[in-house]
């Protein structure tokens, strides 16, 4: 009985104390010149979180990692870390992190999100786009039996389900074979299937959404880069505002919800993040998120231009909180780790395994904000929930459950009782009682269950619903300026390639960028490269 309560206590602190929560904080980075890995320090500069490393070829490198220390730290003291690796690497480590992807033994988390590339061709020519296959002078675009094997390989992924899947691009919707990618990603049981999109296809053509919705697409990630088509010209060549409406209400009509997409540079978009905040809230039936994605930048820029255009998090919340009036930058926010300790009683109490969402505290932010479609009112979450408290208790619940299973109904009635006791009511939007947390508890728990539904119920049950939740995400990808091999160890949203290798978001993109070396063994020259290099010989 002792040893195991030692050892209750001592998985406790590791699962919750993972990290050194004060600076400076030692870490490991890239080189922005020759892309070694080099040491670097996060350090407290005037209240800001700032990354110093040296090369010995290039030297001194100074770079922004967060504009508030109070904001950072709080996501690294709320961090729950819960490793949770791939059963079966598909590589052994040469180099090491994060030139060995595929993915190595070295990598901490499992995939919550798995990306497939379906081709680089898209239906917009953006002047800011470097994927495009006129970009690249190349077509990358997978083969009906390349689909079909990476499907089967994510969904063999042990010893965790992946929570779902993405097709991306490119425009991926303009694959020949798109409809029938998302119909075999449904059969294999997936809780969510994904496609990042620029909506063109789904404006044009109510048809054509309601087709993948019969397919089984349960979500469009919108690329969304603002409320008005000044933005967009900048930024896509053409006005698109009226573009991206039209495609929000063919899809919902169809009984596809939406997440909205901003890529927010400081001193272009950021003065909109509270509109595009509001446009959220009205139409909360049709929109489920917004995954705001600070910039980073994909090629060489100069200090003083980052510095200009750096938008971490923490600006996020500052200024949702300025422009939105509801919104709280130290109350509401919390990192994409807090669910995990939900994850941890459900796995304890059920003896099945959950998905864990264990990406790096540095990697980003989540709030929910739970809206009254009755009176428009908007309330995040903490606002009413005691959301640490009830992370705890979750956990502390979950260890003794993992050596007394016996206790499981004991400790169901003892969270049940915590639930209510963390509730508060007089801050929560009227009409939302404890009856209806414990409905929303009990939806998240079977949110497989609810994807499952066919579209026109799951439309029903959402119209039919007095309150919506939008959930609110900030994912902070990495470029080589602020880059940390820790967060590429933990990341949770990887890319597989035509093979079922698994690539971390941030190796895939940036650092190594592995999509070069992937999109060139697979890929076939375009006409235009062709002929370019003709003339050239």
């Amino acid at each position: 009985m002792f040893m195991n309560n030692l050892w209750s206590k001592i998985k406790n602190r590791v699962d919750k104390v993972p990290v050194k929560e004060e600076l400076p904080i030692p870490t490991r980075s890239l080189c922005p010149e020759c892309r070694e890995i080099i040491d670097a320090e996060l350090v407290d500069e005037n209240n800001q979180v700032v990354m110093h490393k040296h090369c010995a070829e290039h030297g001194e490198f100074l770079e922004l990692i967060s504009t508030d220390k109070g904001f950072f730290l709080k996501m690294r003291r709320t961090h729950y870390h819960r490793p949770a690796r791939v059963d079966e690497p598909h590589r052994e480590p040469e180099r090491g992190c994060p030139y060995d992807c595929g993915i190595c033994p070295g990598h901490k988390s499992f995939p919550s999100m798995v990306n497939i590339d379906l081709t680089n061709r898209c239906n917009l020519n953006c002047p800011i786009c470097f994927a495009s296959s006129n970009a690249m002078g190349r077509v990358y675009e997978l083969s009906w039996e390349q689909i079909d094997h990476v499907i089967e390989s994510i969904a063999a992924l042990r010893p965790h389900p992946v929570l779902c899947v993405q097709f991306a691009g490119g425009e991926p919707t303009i694959h020949p074979h798109f409809l029938d990618a998302v119909r075999k990603a449904k059969s294999k049981g997936f809780s969510q299937i994904q496609v990042a999109s620029n909506g063109v296809r789904f404006a044009n053509s109510h048809e054509f959404a309601e087709k993948a919705a019969e397919a089984g697409l349960d979500v469009v990630y919108l690329q969304f880069d603002g409320v008005s088509d000044d933005i967009y010209i900048q930024t896509r060549g053409r006005p698109m505002q009226e573009s991206k409406m039209k495609a929000m209400d063919n899809l919902g009509r169809a009984g596809i919800r939406v997440a909205l997409v901003p890529t927010i540079v400081k001193g272009f978009n950021d003065h909109q993040v509270g509109d595009i905040m509001r446009l959220a809230v009205e139409n909360v039936e049709t929109i489920t998120a917004i995954s705001w994605q600070p910039v980073s930048f994909t090629g060489r820029i100069d200090e003083s231009r980052r510095r200009e255009m750096r938008f971490t998090t923490a600006d996020l919340a500052r200024e949702l909180e300025q422009q939105t009036g509801f919104m709280d930058m130290y109350r509401d926010w919390y990192p994409f780790s807090i669910v995990s300790p939900l994850s941890r009683f459900l796995e304890a109490a059920t003896g099945e395994k959950m998905a864990y969402t264990n990406c790096h505290p540095h990697c980003g932010c989540v709030t929910y904000i739970l809206v009254d479609k009755h009176t428009g009112n908007a309330v995040p979450f903490p606002a009413f929930l005691d959301v640490e408290a009830i992370a705890r208790s979750l956990n502390k619940k979950a260890a003794r459950l993992e050596h007394y299973p016996w206790l499981k109904k004991a400790l169901s009635l003892q969270l049940k009782t915590d639930l209510k006791k963390y509730f508060h009511p007089e801050t929560a939007p009227e009409g939302w009682d404890h009856e209806k947390l414990m409905q929303f508890i009990d939806e998240v728990i079977h949110l497989r269950d609810i994807h499952a539904m066919d579209k026109k119920t799951l439309k029903e049950r959402n119209r039919s619903s007095r309150f919506g939740i939008v959930m609110s995400a900030a994912m902070h990808f990495q470029d080589l300026y602020n880059y940390e091999l820790d967060r590429v160890r933990h990341c949770v949203v990887h890319y597989a390639d035509p093979e079922g290798n698994l690539y971390p978001f941030c190796t895939w993109n940036s650092g190594p960028c592995h999509r070069y070396g992937v999109e060139e063994t697979y890929s076939r020259k375009t006409a235009a490269r062709e002929e370019a290099e003709t003339v050239n010989v």
